[in-house]
């Protein structure tokens, strides 16, 4: 004869009368928690752990587990017994002898042994697919640019095909937030605040990657992003920041928030810079001049390459601002040596920067590599004047060994 145990959740053998009992925790049919914790940290894997009161009987018992229409991945099950929830003063000792899998059924069942009659509390832990989850960030500078608060949202979306009540979801971040997760549900909530993040607003040009504003008049696009450094020093650093979309908003000398714009932000390591892309300047003016392009013979059809870079610029703001002047370095051999086919050298480029570059500021380490080169000047600011300063800059490469 079989007695089912109320709610469906545990059954237990060996009875006194040696009759067999059995019963099944069911996902599916929202049984009794005592607690469940969503744990998010790892953006690949979702770890599920609850904990529930089982009622044992001296002997051997079974606990059968069952996951159907549900995500549960089985390999990753684990039980263990935490302690005795009964008020008895002598504790139950328990030990798991086995665990066995029902064939073609999506259910397994352990065999615990009890000292006595009671209760025990047990931790049963799995990995599940469907609660997708993403990151975002409402994010407000003040009226200067020069700092910074950033909220950041997480979004779940239960696609698991289970319910989790009142689940702690922990992000691995601050304190757990408790939320009702339902079928096919989505949950948002505030994981974190960061308050006054230091950033630097810069203004960038590339003629290959970002391309011009005007070609006929060789004027660039002037592209604004900010700049924010993931470490102590300015308030962030204690774990990396999430891939997910900025909302950007400015503070006015009035107070109001004003909308920027809104990027994808990168994941930042701690210590690395995140960029923000913020729209395109039209109060910076920098054309780009090819001056000069000349070959040098060195032996037989083997040449040296010399391309000089000139820059025009404005700023037509009343504040300083940094420019950061980039240049790709086969995109420039190409504009000035196009005619040549290199084959499958193409890729093995020999230059340098040569003496009549005026940038007076070292190249960028983040930035500089052997495809690219790139420096940071300071504009002055215009101050009421009635013409702009017009700035030159040079930045003169040779190609080397060229055939």
């Amino acid at each position: 004869m079989k007695h089912k145990v109320l709610y469906s959740v545990i059954a237990f053998s060996l009875c006194a009368v040696s009759v067999n009992t059995y019963a099944r925790i069911k996902l599916i049919t929202l049984p009794v928690r005592e607690h469940v914790e969503i744990q998010l940290e790892n953006t690949n894997t979702t770890i599920i752990e609850e904990e529930r009161i089982v009622p044992l009987k001296k002997g051997t018992n079974d606990i059968d587990f069952s996951w159907h229409n549900t995500t549960i991945k089985p390999e990753t099950i684990v039980f263990r017994v935490l302690k005795d929830a009964s008020n008895k003063a002598e504790s139950v000792k328990t030990n798991v002898l086995s665990v066995s899998y029902p064939p073609n059924e999506s259910a397994l069942t352990w065999k615990v042994s009890a000292s006595q009659d009671g209760s025990a509390r047990v931790r049963i832990t799995y990995a599940i697919s469907g609660l997708n989850r993403n990151y975002h960030y409402i994010a407000r500078t003040n009226s200067t640019e020069t700092k910074m608060e950033m909220s950041q949202y997480v979004k779940v979306n239960n696609q698991s095909g289970e319910s989790f009540l009142d689940a702690d979801m922990n992000t691995g971040i601050g304190e757990n937030i408790v939320l009702p997760m339902g079928l096919n549900e989505a949950q948002e909530f505030l994981n974190q605040q960061y308050d006054n993040v230091p950033i630097n607003k810069t203004y960038t040009v590339n003629a290959s990657e970002l391309g011009y504003r005007n070609r006929a008049q060789d004027k660039l696009n002037v592209l604004m992003h900010y700049h924010l450094h993931n470490d102590t020093k300015n308030n962030l650093g204690k774990h990396s920041l999430a891939p997910g979309k900025f909302r950007i908003y400015q503070q006015d000398k009035k107070g109001t928030s004003v909308f920027v714009g809104e990027d994808w932000g990168k994941y930042t390591a701690i210590d690395d810079e995140g960029k923000l892309f913020i729209g395109e300047a039209r109060d910076i003016v920098v054309k780009r001049i090819i001056e000069r392009k000349k070959r040098q013979r060195i032996n037989g059809n083997l040449y040296n390459i010399d391309a000089l870079v000139k820059y025009e610029i404005e700023n037509f703001k009343d504040k300083p601002v940094n420019l950061i002047i980039e240049e790709s370095i086969p995109s420039l051999r190409n504009e000035v040596f196009s005619s040549r086919q290199r084959g499958s050298y193409n890729n093995i480029i020999e230059w340098e920067v040569g003496d009549d570059t005026s940038i007076s500021t070292k190249p960028l380490k983040k930035q500089g590599s052997s495809q690219k080169i790139a420096y940071q000047i300071t504009l002055p600011a215009r101050n009421g004047q009635a013409k702009v300063v017009k700035l030159e800059k040079k930045l003169n490469i040779t190609f080397k060994n060229e055939w």
